[in-house]
C-alpha cells in the first residue's frame, strides 16, 4: 500500500456517506516546476545591497572632504611632512569598509557569472557558494598585500612605503565604491553579464593605471628605473591577477554540477 493510499484510507471522511474507497483518489492537475534561483528574488542579497547603499551614503557624507582632497592630489607627489601624508583613523576605517564591500560585491557577481557561463546548479547552497567566492577574493587581496609589504620592506624607504600604501588603499576603496552601482544594475535592472564584466574590467583597469602612475612617481621616477618598475608590476599586480582568474575558474567548475 502506498503512502497516498494510506492517507486516503485514513481520511477524515471515513465512516461517512461521502467516503467512497472504490473511487480512485488521484491528484488532479499537473506538477508545478520550482522557480529557478535569482539574485533579484534573494532576500539576503537585497538586504546586503540596501545595507551597502546606506553605509556608503553615510561614509561618503562623513568623509567628503577627505575624498575631494585625495582626488585633487591623486597624481602628484606630496611634500615631505605635509598634510597629505596624514590620515585619521576614521578615514582608514571608511576606506577599509569600501574594500570589504568590494569583496562582497565581487563574490555576488562571481556567483552570477558562474551560473551564467557554466550552467547547471551549484552542488552547495547559494550562500555557501557566495561565501567561497568572497573568501577567494579576500585571500587574493590579503596575499597580494603581504607580497607588497615584503617587497616594500626590502627595497624601499619608509616614506615611500607609506605613500604607496595610502594610494593603494584609496584606489581599492574607490573600486569597492564603484562596484556597487555596477552590481545593482546587473541584479535589479537586468544588465547583461557581458556588459557587467566589461564595466568591472574598465573600473579595475583604470584604477590600476592610476595606481601604477602613482607608484612610478613614488618609487622609480628619481631612479629612472623602468625595468625595475616593469618587474614590480609583473610580480605584484599581473601575476596575482592571473592566478586569481585561474582560481576562480577552477572553483566555479568544482561548484557546478553540469560540467
Amino acid at each position: 500500500m502506498t503512502v497516498r493510499d494510506t492517507i486516503y484510507r485514513e481520511s477524515f471522511l471515513k465512516g461517512t456517506p461521502f467516503f467512497h474507497e472504490e473511487i480512485p483518489a488521484g491528484r488532479l492537475g499537473v506538477a508545478g516546476e520550482p522557480v529557478p534561483y535569482s539574485l533579484v528574488n534573494d532576500s539576503f542579497v537585497t538586504m546586503a545591497m540596501v545595507l551597502c547603499i546606506l553605509v556608503s551614503m553615510i561614509t561618503v557624507a562623513r568623509s567628503w572632504r577627505f575624498i575631494c582632497f585625495q582626488t585633487k592630489n591623486l597624481l602628484r607627489m606630496p611634500r615631505e611632512n605635509s598634510v597629505e601624508m596624514r590620515e585619521t583613523s576614521a578615514e582608514m576605517r571608511y576606506q577599509t569598509y569600501f574594500c570589504l564591500q568590494g569583496v562582497v560585491l565581487l563574490g555576488i557577481l562571481a556567483c552570477s557569472a558562474a551560473a551564467h557561463y557554466l550552467g547547471g546548479d551549484f552542488i552547495l547552497g547559494h550562500y555557501a557558494v557566495l561565501g567561497i567566492f568572497c573568501a577567494v577574493f579576500a585571500a587574493y587581496y590579503i596575499i597580494r598585500e603581504l607580497l607588497v609589504l615584503i617587497v616594500q620592506k626590502v627595497f624601499f624607504e619608509q616614506r615611500e612605503r607609506h605613500l604607496d600604501n595610502m594610494s593603494r588603499l584609496y584606489f581599492m576603496a574607490v573600486q569597492g565604491a564603484l562596484f556597487l552601482p555596477i552590481t545593482m544594475l546587473h541584479i535589479y535592472f537586468q544588465l547583461s553579464m557581458e556588459i557587467t564584466l566589461k564595466l568591472l574590467a574598465a573600473t579595475v583597469v583604470m584604477s590600476m593605471i592610476l595606481h601604477f602612475y602613482k607608484a612610478y612617481n613614488v618609487f622609480f621616477r628619481k631612479k629612472n628605473a623602468v625595468l625595475q618598475f616593469f618587474l614590480y608590476l609583473c610580480t605584484l599586480e599581473a601575476v596575482p591577477l592571473v592566478l586569481l582568474a585561474g582560481t576562480l575558474f577552477v572553483v566555479a567548475i568544482h561548484l557546478t554540477q553540469n560540467i
